[in-house]
């Protein structure tokens, strides 16, 4: 038993990424002004791990992880996402730098799946280095798994919930009134 259940164990490569379809429209007062400026995986998890997929006694049967660090795949997200909006700023030109704290981005399933992120969010006049605005994003989300279970579950399903998490934080970071009226979009 214990042979069968250490040889079911394997990682899986998942890819995760920001669609730009799915952003809402460019703000009409758009302007590319800020700039990604650090990005820092505060997480528990090794730099790449994302999830799980859990047999019976809750051990990881599918471990899911990036190809990438964590912390790159979130800077490239929201690199994503401020493009998608036009608010991106090339190279060193923008007047403001976001810096993105990742307290949170994993995934489980043992029946059901479940995909959390959460990532604070700074906004940081460069000229001065002043903060101007702070936020958590966050979001929680689960399905209701399914029958096949343990070596049987889906790890594609467990990878699009997770990128289903991420991209709504990000949305949830980048719509934010407060953020958009920091750096003078509306």
């Amino acid at each position: 038993m214990a042979g069968f259940m250490i040889s079911g164990c394997n990682t899986t490569p998942v890819s995760l990424s920001y669609n730009p379809a799915l952003a809402p429209a460019k703000p009409a007062a758009a302007m590319p002004v800020v700039e990604v400026n650090s990005v820092v995986d505060q997480r528990e998890n090794t730099s790449n791990r994302i999830g799980a997929i859990r047999g019976g006694f809750g051990n990881p049967l599918k471990k899911l992880e990036t190809p990438a660090p964590v912390k790159d795949v979130v800077r490239d997200a929201f690199v994503e996402g401020l493009r998608a909006r036009g608010l991106l700023a090339d190279g060193n030109t923008g007047t403001y730098g976001l810096q993105i704290g990742v307290k949170r981005l994993d995934s489980s399933q043992l029946v059901r799946r479940e995909a959390h992120a959460k990532f604070d969010i700074s906004v940081i006049e460069k000229a001065s280095g002043k903060q101007l605005y702070s936020k958590t994003a966050e979001d929680n989300r689960s399905d209701e798994g399914s029958l096949a279970t343990g070596i049987l579950a889906s790890t594609e399903d467990l990878r699009k919930i997770t990128n289903d998490s991420l991209q709504a934080a990000i949305d949830q970071a980048l719509n934010d009134m407060g953020f958009l009226a920091v750096i003078k979009t509306r």
